[in-house]
């Protein structure tokens, strides 16, 4: 028997040679076949990022931010294409490919063992809980104040966490059970979104999100004082200790607390968060100070009423008046440092009158141009930056999550994926067998014609992906702004808000509008767990397959990924018991924007190295993987020092 071909490929086997097949180029074939790795990856995007950190950060700081967001996608399209361009070369993901390269796979296994810290952390499960305990309750749950909410929060999670290994193990191929989870997801998620979107989202805020993707270096400035209706945010400085109260006036006080909030006390460079409500650990001076917070803002409530007050330029400048149609700031009294009073903007002299139009245009935050404000005070404005680059981390895709498109376009049968195999559910499934190593094609003129063909289908997929990521950001944050701005959303309430936004300001179908909303937040971060789930077996199960001939011998693929997926089962199961949900989404973000941007440059390494000179990336595509890895990877480490 005549030995096959090889091509010597780094540390790990050599590659075989096999004839690239033919990319889908026009009909239904091709149609169908872009309903692959960019919408499983698409439904897992419209997630935590979109559905708890996107709410969060519009309701405080409108759509200020969202020009990071749509840098981050991008950006992950350069790293996408990157990870994809390997697996149609030689059929293997990106991850094993880092393997073959210096210093050797133990090297890189242990690598992305410390990478994949952040993965372990089962963000989506926790917060699914949260809309689901609400419905439970019939009002928002308070994990703050209240341990039996707490309790009930938690243990909807870890049964959420568990279930959603379900789909997983039984229903044939892995893969094409995730396209069928994701495919309705995003019809059914996007469906209703875009129906709020049409029908009960006002222009204003239609325009403030379009144009908040393009307002490069837009960053939000926060008055010392805000209280519009029944949501408050105001910070006081007090012998030397700084004190930031925020919270909002609950419409149902039933459950014995009329306000949910938190009161943030930083004293010698040391912050304590404390429940609104709390006594016991705060001074007298703190007491003091939290119930004249609460007397002045309880009035408020209910009234549609706003107050704005800030300092600028060593000047306090304030606003007072009514908020109409939910959005437009009319005020009935202005006031300057000078102690002089006016009745309308227009008899405020400058430039005082231009520094209270900001705020008023923007109902209750001023937009500022990020680079002169760092001019001016040398420092980025004071806002919760931990929130904003979990925003940015996990807004697409995140972490080693866009690894994924290249195992799923090897599972999907693209490129030289179709000589390799895919992984099988563990009851169910078909047999199907995954190759060791990759294979990959001869540089004649045929083969490469139909590699510029499949280099064209990714960038399809990536087109989807790419749009439905902004959409499925754009739709929930306009929900937000819509029916929840100027919230301070404390805890893990977000996607719970929403649905309280909406049944309050239509009464009349008030239960309708919250369980739609309730469940749609659900079905949004839930399939996101069962991805999750997915997505760490399978990328240790590649990497396993291929460094370790010890784990070959095992003779099923199955064995290794379901061992892997009962692992993170046990260390999920510990966060959940241990940390609160928003806790785990922080940290696990801000993990995540290391691992992609360690990735994204380890892919620019992996594809010079290991693929032929005629088929690298070119240059532009390379300039965007570098701007990736050092935008990811400087988001993370600027948190060092703000």
């Amino acid at each position: 028997m005549t030995e096959p071909q090889t091509v010597a490929a780094g540390a790990l086997a050599p590659w075989e040679i096999e004839n690239l097949p033919e990319p889908p180029r026009s009909g239904r074939k091709l149609w169908l076949g872009l309903i692959g790795p960019g919408v499983v990856l698409a439904g897992t995007s419209i997630g935590t990022g979109e559905w708890l950190f996107g709410p969060v950060v519009s309701a405080q700081y409108g759509a200020s931010l969202f020009w990071l967001a749509l840098i981050s996608i991008v950006l992950q399209g350069f790293a996408n294409l990157m990870f994809m361009r390997y697996a149609i070369y030689c059929g293997e993901p990106m991850n094993v490919g880092i393997l073959r390269t210096w210093p050797g796979p133990m090297a890189w296994i242990a690598f992305f063992a410390i990478l994949d810290i952040a993965s372990f952390f089962p963000y989506n499960a926790s917060n699914a809980a949260v809309p689901l305990a609400t419905g439970f309750l019939g009002r928002l749950p308070d994990t703050v104040g209240n341990p039996d909410d707490k309790l009930l929060v938690r243990g909807l999670g870890i049964t959420i966490f568990l279930l959603c290994f379900v789909p997983l193990i039984f229903g044939g191929t892995v893969y094409r059970m995730l396209e069928k989870i994701m495919a309705t997801k995003l019809v059914v998620v996007l469906g209703y979104l875009s129906i709020i979107a049409l029908t009960m989202v006002s222009a204003p805020v239609v325009w403030d999100v379009c144009t908040g993707f393009f307002a490069f270096g837009t960053v939000p400035l926060q008055p010392d004082t805000l209280i519009v209706d029944r949501h408050f945010q105001i910070r006081r400085t007090i012998d030397g200790t700084d004190y930031v109260a925020k919270g909002t006036w609950e419409l149902n006080s039933s459950q014995g607390k009329p306000v949910t909030g938190e009161l943030s006390i930083t004293r010698g460079g040391k912050r304590t968060k404390n429940n609104l409500l709390e006594r016991e650990k705060l001074t007298p001076e703190a007491t003091k100070w939290r119930d004249e917070i609460l007397d002045r803002t309880k009035p408020f409530s209910g009234s549609g009423r706003f107050l704005i007050e800030f300092r600028e330029h060593g000047e306090l400048l304030t606003a007072e008046g009514q908020v109409i149609d939910h959005h437009h700031f009319q005020p009935t009294m202005l006031r300057t440092d000078a102690k002089r009073e006016y009745s309308s903007l227009e008899e405020v002299p400058e430039p005082q009158r231009s520094r209270l139009a900001n705020y008023l245009q923007h109902e209750g935050v001023a937009y500022v141009n990020a680079f002169r404000y760092v001019g001016e005070h040398g420092k980025l404005p004071p806002l919760d930056w931990a929130m904003v680059v979990a925003f940015v981390a996990i807004a697409g895709a995140g972490g080693l999550t866009n690894t994924m498109f290249s195992n799923y376009a090897r599972d999907k049968g693209w490129g030289m994926g179709c000589h390799v195999g895919a992984i099988p559910s563990a009851c169910g499934g078909i047999t199907v067998s995954l190759s060791h190593t990759g294979k990959v094609f001869p540089l004649d003129g045929e083969n490469r014609f139909k590699w510029f063909g499949w280099m064209q289908h990714i960038r399809r997929d990536q087109a989807i992906w790419m749009t439905a990521s902004v959409i499925g950001m754009a739709l929930p944050c306009m929900m937000s702004l819509e029916f929840i701005r100027n919230a301070s959303v404390v805890g893990d309430r977000a996607a719970a808000m929403s649905a309280e936004g909406i049944a309050g300001r239509y009464p009349s179908y008030a239960s309708l509008f919250w369980y739609l909303t309730l469940i749609c937040g659900f079905l949004v971060l839930t399939p996101g767990q069962v991805s999750t789930g997915d997505q760490i077996a399978r990328r240790w199960t590649d990497m396993l397959w291929n460094a370790s001939s010890r784990v070959r011998r095992t003779g099923e693929v199955r064995y290794v990924y379901y061992g892997i997926m009962s692992i993170y089962a046990a260390g999920g199961l510990v966060i959940l018991i241990l940390f609160p949900a928003v806790a785990i989404a922080k940290f696990a973000a801000v993990l995540q924007n290391i691992a992609l941007g360690s990735t994204a440059l380890l892919s620019l390494y992996v594809n010079r190295k290991l693929l032929p000179k005629e088929i690298q990336p070119g240059w532009f595509h390379q300039i965007g993987i570098v701007l990736c890895g050092v935008f990811f990877l400087s988001i993370s480490l600027a948190l060092l020092f703000i």
